[in-house]
């Protein structure tokens, strides 16, 4: 991954920070794939600076793991359901659908 180089400049405190405030509000607004990305963005700075505890590189490395599959399910997921309502549009229903 090439490092952006705001993220290289930036203090492990701060990336933290901000892995924190991106968790926070993944809980309280939902995760979208952009945040997902952005995280893992962090994460792996994060682990990847010489002056990241040992402990703590190894676990931004496994979360950053973690993050990127949840970020490819949901991308995945809306694109499937992009291409569902693209479908339905095509082919409206005839009539009412009793349940």
């Amino acid at each position: 991954m090439n490092i952006d180089p705001d993220f290289a400049e930036a203090s492990p405190a701060v990336l933290m920070a901000a892995a924190l405030h991106l968790l926070s509000c993944s809980a309280a607004h939902g995760l979208s794939s952009a945040k997902a990305r952005a995280l893992v963005q962090h994460l792996s700075t994060l682990a990847g600076r010489p002056d990241t505890d040992p402990l703590l590189a190894r676990s931004c490395d496994e979360l950053a793991e973690v993050w990127t599959r949840l970020g490819e399910e949901l991308e995945m997921r809306r694109q499937e359901e992009a291409a569902q309502a693209r479908a339905a549009a095509a082919f409206p229903a005839q009539g009412a659908m009793l349940h």
